[in-house]
């Protein structure tokens, strides 16, 4: 099941004891809900101290008292996406029994995250790898994290796989990892522009990829995973 921004971002909040730090926190998490869905479609270049501060309806001392300057509310932001990101994509993928359906749930989850637009702007991973490939600076040192996580936690689950005996071990992790993140680049600007067919077509491309690189027990013959 989808999680929100709001709730992901709240879920810990309660557990604060002290009356002032909880609010605080709350009123925190309820900013950078709105930010994060502001960057999804207008870029993390699009966030700034006015701006959200009339969005939320505080005052623009408030909110720099919360963040600080406007690098500090995007670094904020950005983290707050990824967080969100692994809520809905990763943990509930990584409950998988093997590596090979854990890899396919990386796969299959992150379309269904784009899908059901847990952001209006799509994958704002990969909105702020666009944004920022070229803009020097300590957002894009930050943006470049999440990156090679995603990147590196997809190459691992397939050497495990590769490891169980489930994955063939003659492929090139390397470009399964660089298809995958293809198509997926693909897949969310289409998503964007309702371009149905490409989504899809990106969606059953990167399944098949996986699912052709697989090596069936002989219990179980050539289902797939």
């Amino acid at each position: 099941m989808a999680m929100k921004p709001s709730e992901v971002l709240t879920r810990s909040v309660d557990s604060i004891e002290d009356g002032r730090r909880r609010r605080g926190a709350r009123t925190r998490a309820a900013i950078l809900a709105r930010a994060v869905a502001i960057a999804s479609t207008n870029g993390l270049d699009g966030l700034t101290i006015g701006g959200l501060a009339e969005e939320m309806g505080l005052s623009k001392g408030n909110l720099r008292m919360l963040f600080g300057d406007k690098e500090a509310v995007q670094i904020a932001t950005l983290d707050a996406a990824v967080k969100v990101f692994a809520e809905n994509v990763v943990t509930p993928a990584l409950a998988g029994k093997s590596s090979v359906r854990r890899l396919l749930a990386l796969c299959d989850g992150w379309y269904e995250y784009v899908e059901r637009r847990i952001f209006p702007g799509g994958c704002v991973l990969y909105g702020t790898m666009s944004e920022y490939r070229a803009r020097p600076g300590k957002v894009r040192v930050r943006v470049i994290h999440p990156r090679n996580a995603w990147n590196g936690l997809r190459a691992r689950t397939a050497r495990d796989a590769q490891r169980s005996g489930d994955l063939d071990s003659k492929i090139d992790v390397g470009q399964l990892v660089f298809e995958l993140t293809a198509y997926q680049s693909t897949a969310n600007a289409a998503a964007l522009l309702d371009d149905q067919r490409t989504f899809n077509r990106a969606r059953r491309s990167s399944r098949q990829r996986i699912v052709n690189a697989v090596i069936h027990s002989h219990e179980e013959g050539n289902q797939t995973p």
